[in-house]
């Protein structure tokens, strides 16, 4: 006899994957907000790799190269005011809980603040003036200066390190990850407090970083351990061609359970 729920299953899975072989640049998760791999090597812009439109503008005297896998974006510091600076934007009004993830390489402690990813009396993660990881937001339970986390360790220089914040407001935890381990948790509680302001990348409200960096990946929710391990692995380029294999497994797997009995 004829068997109509295989029939089915085969009629859902040949344009499945006919989707994911023609399209793996979308294979994009909707937690992340903003996606750089510094790649381009030319020109005065960073592009989005999110689909968020969240594209970066070059500032000062920010230049294109090396980075840990790749290109990467080199800051010269205080002196030439480098950064990159991003428009305010839905995307980045991260309320429910965040993810920065980055890599750094440093060539000297910045004078103050962090340096890494900054949405200024919001949120910001990256190096501080004693080469600590620094997590700071505004919530609704705590002040900009009191909703803080520091990483126990120190970053040294002239070497390429992992660093990540990540928080939930729903468990009220912050934690700073270095190179893919936990290095510090605390307690801030309260949700986000979003603004207009302008996102930057290698500055604070004062300090510019001396040092270069890469692969820059912002979520909206705090990631796992194992999620930042992955992307300190394989890199953005190795997550992005890895997704849609995954997601094709399990679509297989569900659909091979549900019609081809």
């Amino acid at each position: 006899m004829f068997n109509f729920k295989k029939l089915r299953y085969w009629f859902i899975l040949i344009p499945l994957l006919t989707c994911v072989i023609s399209f793996p640049s979308i294979a994009q998760d909707e937690h992340t907000v903003l996606l750089y791999t510094f790649e381009t090597g030319k020109g005065d812009t960073v592009k989005d790799l999110s689909g968020n439109g969240n594209d970066g503008k070059l500032m000062g005297s920010t230049k294109w190269g090396d980075g840990k896998p790749g290109g990467g974006l080199v800051f010269g510091g205080n002196g030439p005011r480098d950064f990159v600076q991003i428009p305010d934007s839905d995307s980045l009004d991260l309320v429910e809980g965040l993810t920065v993830e980055m890599w750094v390489f440093l060539n000297s402690p910045s004078t103050a603040g962090g340096t890494g990813a900054t949405k200024e009396s919001t949120y910001k993660v990256g190096p501080r003036s004693d080469q600590k990881v620094l997590l700071r937001m505004t919530t609704s339970s705590k002040a900009w200066g009191s909703a803080v986390v520091i990483s126990n360790t120190v970053l040294a220089l002239d070497k390429w390190i992992h660093i990540a914040g990540t928080y939930d407001a729903k468990s009220g935890e912050g934690k700073i990850y270095i190179d893919g381990e936990i290095d510090n948790e605390g307690n801030i509680g309260g949700d986000i407090v979003p603004n207009n302001d302008v996102f930057w990348l290698g500055r604070g409200a004062g300090p510019f970083l001396d040092g270069r960096m890469d692969e820059v990946r912002i979520s909206n929710i705090a990631r796992s351990q194992q999620e930042i391990q992955q992307l300190m692995k394989i890199g953005i380029t190795g997550v992005l061609s890895v997704t849609p294999r995954e997601k094709l497994a399990t679509t297989w797997g569900q659909l091979k359970s549900r019609f081809a009995k």
